[in-house]
């Protein structure tokens, strides 16, 4: 299966667990799936909450 056919909470899943390993937030990001602009929207959204 591919990462874009996973839905977008497994990719942030995906995207947490990398950071914790000290993944930096462009690499995580990208083997995420993610954008940079749409993970750095998701943990501004997250700080605030």
């Amino acid at each position: 299966m591919s990462i874009t056919h996973i839905k977008t909470n497994k990719k942030i899943e995906v995207l947490l667990r990398l950071l914790a390993s000290n993944e930096n937030l462009a690499d995580a990001s990208s083997k995420s799936g993610l954008n940079i602009e749409k993970t750095k929207i998701i943990l501004n959204n997250n700080k605030n909450n």
